[in-house]
């Protein structure tokens, strides 16, 4: 088994729990209450505790880092594909935090619009280097026994234009309105666990 990568793992938590020093940075500044949730209409319709606002996303996606990090040391997931998938989750903190942060300073700035602009970008990435095998040293299939068989070039060829294209509306969605932008996320959302499978089916080689 794979050895536990211990210094991506202490930077990435790192990383995911800097957010915190903004907030408190700010600390005086703020409401008492801080938004953390937006409905499609991007109003706020859940709020917490200032103290919890600030610390509460960080150290779930500090956990979330740490729970990713092993999973992807475990199955030994090529390096630079491990680490490029590992660092979306501190990327991820800084941006939302940070923007939970500055709309609750400034109530106009648009955290939908940051996140779906976030989102694209992160599936665009993601499918550009999805092909490249020298990131993940071996693609690690589990669908349903369907992966036997299977001709891995053009699955993955395939499913990283799928998610190319899907960054790019995701990204283009983030200069409409936040209930177009959900929608298309949703619907990706649906097509990619859906779509492996059909891939799986069609590109499977001859036994």
């Amino acid at each position: 088994m794979k050895k536990i990568d211990k210094k991506m793992l202490l930077f990435g938590i790192l990383l995911c729990l800097l957010p915190m020093l903004i907030g408190f940075y700010y600390y005086d500044l703020l409401p008492d209450k801080i938004a953390i949730h937006f409905n499609m209409q991007g109003n706020p319709d859940n709020f917490v505790s200032k103290t919890w606002g600030i610390v509460g996303l960080p150290l779930v996606m500090g956990a979330v880092f740490l729970v990713l990090s092993i999973a992807l040391d475990v199955q030994e997931t090529g390096k630079k594909g491990a680490s490029l998938v590992k660092m979306i989750i501190p990327i991820m903190s800084i941006l939302l935090q940070g923007a939970l942060i500055y709309y609750a300073l400034d109530n106009n700035f648009d955290v939908g619009k940051l996140t779906l602009f976030t989102v694209g970008i992160i599936f665009m990435v993601v499918g550009n280097y999805l092909p490249k095998k020298e990131y993940w040293g071996k693609y690690n299939f589990n669908l349903c026994g369907l992966e036997k068989g299977l001709d891995e070039q053009k699955f993955i060829r395939i499913y990283s234009r799928f998610m190319v294209v899907s960054g790019v509306l995701i990204f283009l969605s983030s200069f409409f309105d936040n209930r177009l932008g959900i929608s298309i996320v949703i619907i990706f959302a649906i097509l990619s666990a859906i779509l492996p499978f059909y891939l799986a089916k069609k590109y499977r080689t001859k036994s």
